[in-house]
């Protein structure tokens, strides 16, 4: 495709973009404080329903093609998934009801932080332990009121490579209340292996890794759900360890080579 023509389709898409942005500030602020302030939509779903069809035509801006591999516990299940790309968000969102945990730095991220208050999110302090038992204890609320929850327990985005060590300290919540977890496999398949446009790592930014992905003709994406696990009688480590092996199968990587880059740190963007 042309250079002209590429620019062409980014403006066309960015100006339907910011209008669905405005809709969705306007949706969010005035309607769910309305929910909120006359007792409408005490148990969220018709709030959920609507995030989910939101989430639902910003893919279809994008246009990002999901495509969903194996059975979705719901009820109290804690979804662990790996991690490549804000992206991810919006594509679990369209698909499953539930809460997210998030890094606490996108709560500051213009109109995508306000929106994500209002969608439910919990927002994770790094290394702020204090921070994060509030944060297990909510999960643990949400989960033992039947919300699915779902956390990146790398703790951090990748190029798609490899999966990193899951963090284990978060599983507790599903301990807790002896519900389930479910690892899903992200993946964002492309000819040369993983789509180089689509991992959040680095020095990128919100902005300039949107005004790109505007200019991709589509995106391919992939959610594996693996066998959810049962957390009576297993401890959080192995909870993790087990999650993060079914998330390597289902992705098909080299095992050995993943594992030895399982203590490589990158920088948290997404």
């Amino acid at each position: 495709m042309s250079p002209v023509r590429r620019e062409a389709r980014r403006l066309a898409r960015a100006a339907v973009l910011l209008t669905h942005l405005a809709g969705g500030v306007l949706t969010a602020y005035p309607v769910f404080s309305l929910f909120a302030l006359m007792g409408i939509d005490p148990h969220g779903r018709r709030r959920a329903a609507m995030v989910r069809a939101w989430m639902r035509t910003l893919l279809r801006i994008l246009r990002v093609n999901v495509r969903v591999h194996g059975d979705i516990r719901t009820g109290a299940v804690l979804y662990c998934a790996n991690h490549v790309s804000w992206l991810d968000i919006p594509c679990l969102r369209a698909i499953v009801d539930a809460a997210f945990v998030a890094k606490s730095e996108v709560r500051r991220w213009p109109l995508v932080g306000g929106l994500a208050v209002r969608a439910d999110t919990l927002f994770l302090m790094r290394g702020n332990h204090g921070a994060t038992c509030q944060i297990a204890d909510r999960m643990t609320w949400l989960l033992a009121a039947g919300r699915p929850v779902v956390i990146f327990p790398e703790g951090t985005s990748t190029d798609g490579s490899s999966v990193l060590r899951f963090h284990a300290r978060l599983y507790q919540s599903a301990s807790r209340i002896d519900g389930y977890v479910q690892a899903i496999a992200i993946r964002y398949p492309h000819e040369s292996g993983i789509n180089p446009a689509i991992p959040f790592v680095g020095d990128n930014d919100l902005a300039s890794h949107l005004w790109y992905l505007l200019g991709e003709e589509s995106i391919e994406a992939e959610l594996h759900f693996c066998a959810p696990l049962a957390t009576v009688g297993r401890e959080r480590r192995a909870l993790a360890d087990t999650t993060r092996r079914q998330v390597i199968e289902s992705l098909e990587y080299d095992t050995d080579v993943t594992l030895s880059a399982s203590n490589h740190k990158q920088k948290i963007h997404g």
